[in-house]
C-alpha cells in the first residue's frame, strides 16, 4: 500500500497531515510521491505518527529467517 492510500484510509488530507507533521502540504506531497525506499526512517515515522499507525521494521537473514526488530 501507498503512503497517500494509508493517508486518505485514515481519512486525512494532504493539509491535514502537514499540520500535524508541523511542515507545509507541499512537502507531504512530495513525500508521498517517492518511492517508500528513499524516504528516511526519521521522516517516515513523522508521517505515520501524523496518522496516528506506527511502524514495524521486520529483517530477513539470507538463511531466511526473520527478526522483528523493535525500538526501545
Amino acid at each position: 500500500m501507498r503512503l497517500a492510500e494509508l493517508r486518505e484510509k485514515a481519512g486525512l488530507t494532504q493539509a491535514e497531515v502537514a499540520v500535524r507533521m508541523g511542515t507545509a502540504q507541499p512537502n507531504v506531497s512530495r513525500l508521498e510521491r517517492l518511492p517508500v525506499q528513499e524516504i528516511s526512517q526519521r521522516q517516515l515515522r513523522r508521517y505515520l505518527a501524523a496518522l496516528e499507525a506506527g511502524l514495524v521494521l521486520l529483517a530477513t537473514t539470507s538463511a531466511g529467517d526473520e527478526v522483528l526488530l523493535t525500538s526501545p
